[in-house]
């Protein structure tokens, strides 16, 4: 009960802060799968199937959605054709996809998945630590919705969906946008 309060007054504070002129609609419901947090996003730093590494550090300043996922998971397929249209549209934003896969096999088992579905984003192997440091993976595809300051805001086990929410993302993009610009 308290972290469906704490995410109303988030989302209102939220909305009290964007411009007049915003699109936003306040949204009080949770939708299916939905979990409202305030946690901070954990201190990692993780290899990169690019080579490279991922820190927490280089979230910072932009939204970024961790969605955990599989090969082998037929929702979370379904989805990466939406997550790739929406990481070319918004290049140029403070915002990031971030896949971390949970295939046994690491590495291994997605190189040619990622290669084979175009996908644009960065892209961790994770055998449970990073899911347990975000709070836990219970099914997948489990998406984490972190802002520009590093807390993580929702999660949504089951495909994220971006028809519905992608308003309230865009919200938070605008407001990295106005924090990079010194508004």
């Amino acid at each position: 009960m308290t972290r469906v309060i704490a995410g109303l007054l988030f989302m209102s504070l939220l909305i009290a802060g964007c411009s007049e002129d915003s699109t936003r609609t306040e949204r009080t419901e949770l939708l299916p799968g939905e979990v409202r947090l305030d946690n901070t996003v954990p201190d990692f730093v993780r290899p990169l199937l690019a080579g490279d590494s991922l820190r927490t550090a280089d979230l910072m300043g932009q939204v970024t959605l961790v969605n955990f996922w599989a090969t082998w998971c037929g929702p979370c397929i379904i989805e990466i054709p939406e997550f790739v249209v929406l990481q070319e549209e918004w290049a140029d934003r403070p915002f990031q996809f971030i896949g971390v896969s949970m295939d046994d096999m690491g590495f291994e088992a997605i190189e040619t998945f990622v290669s084979d579905f175009h996908m644009n984003y960065p892209q961790i192997a994770d055998i449970g630590e990073l899911a347990d440091q975000f709070g836990g993976v219970w099914a997948l595809p489990t998406t984490f919705v972190v802002n520009h300051e590093g807390k993580v805001l929702a999660s949504y086990t089951g495909p994220l969906p971006l028809d519905k929410i992608q308003s309230e993302i865009e919200a938070l993009v605008v407001l990295a946008e106005q924090s990079q610009d010194g508004k």
